[in-house]
């Protein structure tokens, strides 16, 4: 394909400041300077819809004033290479730490571009998978090409903004991304006793699928599912009712492991439960001692008082 046309970062930054004027929501995070850099970032590399060729954060933040000055095609399908193998180099003079990559995806990308679907994202990605998942919608980019100015930007800038920012526009956007977070490539869990879940794809949500529907009932009396975390979720699925009945409040500020399971008839110990902690392990660690005494001490405040040997605590 061919790659198109760029304007340096700065007059990105500068354009930004008419498309989307006093007023509009969440101004903060698409004016930023981190915004211009990525939408740069991906004009760059050609990150356009319809091309399957996609950005992470790795690529803006890799990105550096020598290389956005070398525009030549081999320069930029090299660049775009280099950054998206598995162990990318990470070049001096980049743009941005290391460590800003998971504050650039979340405020700029996920919290500003993609809900206003000037970005969309890529379906079918494992949370934990290095490729690139980001690229810009077509009407998007044309308004950051060379020549476009004044009285012309800020038509099309409005007319964009028509179609882009109105609720009706909005709402056909989340619409949009709330199908494709339900696609066939996503992972369906079914709790015993319970609803069914839904999980991205990826290692993790794999063997959290096999704890829920083979591991419990096989080592269980009586399973049932408590809670659910998964990176790629703001809201972990939870059991309101048998969380009030346990008598114990489940809240990600207590570093709950992946999965809680609650054995309502655990084999041997009629009248009793037992809380089984499950940490999924695909690329971080298994539960701690630390977090282990941390889950005891929480589950001995609950009203219940519930004792060390009414927990059980699993890795997977």
């Amino acid at each position: 394909m061919t790659l198109p046309a760029l304007i340096p970062w700065q007059d990105v930054h500068a354009r930004l400041l008419v498309i989307f004027p006093e007023g509009t929501p969440d101004r903060r995070h698409l004016i930023r300077e981190a915004t211009a850099k990525t939408i740069f970032t991906a004009l760059y590399v050609g990150a356009l819809a319809g091309a399957d060729l996609w950005i992470a954060p790795r690529h803006v933040v890799r990105m550096s004033d020598a290389q956005a000055v070398l525009q030549g095609d081999d320069a930029r399908a090299l660049y775009y290479a280099m950054m998206s193998a598995a162990k990318a180099p990470s070049p001096e003079g980049r743009w941005y730490a290391e460590n800003t990559r998971e504050p650039l995806r979340d405020e700029v990308i996920r919290q500003g571009l993609v809900p206003i679907n000037a970005m969309v994202e890529r379906a079918g990605i494992a949370t934990t998978s290095p490729l690139g998942r980001y690229a810009l919608q077509a009407d998007f980019a044309a308004l950051f090409r060379p020549g476009l100015e004044d009285a012309a930007l800020e038509a099309e800038a409005a007319e964009w903004c028509k179609r882009n920012l109105s609720p009706a526009a909005l709402a056909r956007a989340a619409l949009v991304r709330a199908s494709a977070g339900t696609s066939s490539a996503n992972i369906t869990v079914q709790c015993p006793g319970g609803p069914s879940i839904i999980l991205p794809p990826g290692p993790s949500p794999t063997i959290t699928k096999a704890v829920i529907e083979v591991f419990a009932p096989a080592f269980l009396g009586n399973p049932r599912v408590a809670w659910v975390s998964d990176s790629a979720s703001k809201t972990p699925f939870r059991d309101a009712p048998l969380e009030k009945a346990l008598g114990i409040t489940l809240d990600a500020a207590t570093l709950l492991p992946d999965v809680v399971l609650v054995d309502l008839d655990p084999p041997g110990r009629t009248g009793e439960v037992l809380l089984v902690f499950v940490e999924v392990v695909a690329s971080d660690g298994p539960v701690t001692e630390q977090r282990r005494r941390a889950l005891l001490d929480l589950i001995a405040a609950s009203p219940r008082a519930y004792r060390p040997d009414d927990a059980a605590f699993v890795t997977a």
